[in-house]
């Protein structure tokens, strides 16, 4: 019998390849632990800093290429405030409010780019295209709908998905605006997407892994795993707080698609 295809899609979180795992001897990332725990094989389509449109395109493409296996998907997502042109695997614009210095020569293209399009973004709100909110609206819009279709896409084939979050979903819109720690427009942000219509679809799924509600403050791992971070430095999760997120993702599948978990699998606390 030919065993399960786990598909996982993501940013640096689920990246192998990350600089942080790699630079720290870190090679039991959460993928690998669900296929070791479950006896499966894996194609995992993650890049660090990827957008939600680079994830679910990723995973579109490895099902459409492994139709004839028995999948299962498993999407850890990225936040709103990213893109990633044409699929580009090093062309990421991660828009943050500290920049990393990045090398040539892709370094300065990089951060040309990501400046210019926030200044053609900006040109909307200073020559009235678009209002506050609005903008808010289109950009959160972009993200959400793949989040919604790829949840789609596999229901309509029949592959189990379950869905977690790296990074805040929504976070990093409020940079639009001003580069900087603001939490109140953030709060405002959620506010206005509450009337988003993929907002409203996501907020009713029930195959999400950790806390229920897909945007609350912390569900996402950035917030949940922080206590497991490699350093203060690098935060990612380090050996044992990959373990947890697989055994959260393996728990998930178990509940919806095979039988309620009864036991804790002891690797967890190995």
């Amino acid at each position: 019998m030919d065993k399960k295809l786990l598909i996982v899609g993501g940013d640096s979180w689920t990246d192998p390849n990350d600089t942080d795992y790699v630079n720290n001897n870190i090679t039991k990332i959460w993928p690998s632990e669900v296929c070791k725990f479950l006896d499966w094989d894996l194609i995992n389509t993650a890049k660090g800093g990827a957008d939600n449109l680079y994830v679910a395109g990723q995973i579109i493409d490895a099902i459409e290429k492994n139709k004839h296996k028995d999948i299962v998907v498993m999407a850890l997502w990225s936040q709103a405030f990213r893109l990633v042109p044409f699929d580009l695997p090093i062309a990421q614009l991660t828009f943050n409010i500290y920049w990393p210095q990045l090398e040539p020569p892709f370094g300065p293209a990089k951060d040309d780019c990501q400046l210019t399009l926030l200044q053609l973004i900006r040109l909307h709100l200073k020559e009235g295209v678009l209002t506050e909110d609005e903008l808010i609206d289109k950009v959160a819009n972009s993200s959400l709908r793949q989040i919604y279709m790829l949840d789609s896409y596999c229901k309509n084939l029949g592959i189990p998905i379950i869905h977690h979050r790296a990074l805040h979903t929504l976070a990093g819109i409020e940079w639009l605006f001003k580069s900087e720690i603001d939490w109140e427009r953030r709060a405002r942000v959620l506010e206005v997407c509450k009337q988003n219509y993929y907002y409203q679809k996501i907020s009713k799924f029930d195959n999400v892994v950790g806390n229920p509600d897909f945007f609350g403050k912390y569900s996402a791992c950035f917030d949940m795993y922080e206590k497991y971070y490699i350093s203060e430095k690098e935060k990612h999760p380090n050996e044992a707080g990959h373990q947890l997120i697989a055994h959260s993702f393996v728990n998930k599948y178990i509940e919806l698609y095979e039988e309620r978990s009864t036991a804790v699998p002891s690797y967890v606390y190995n």
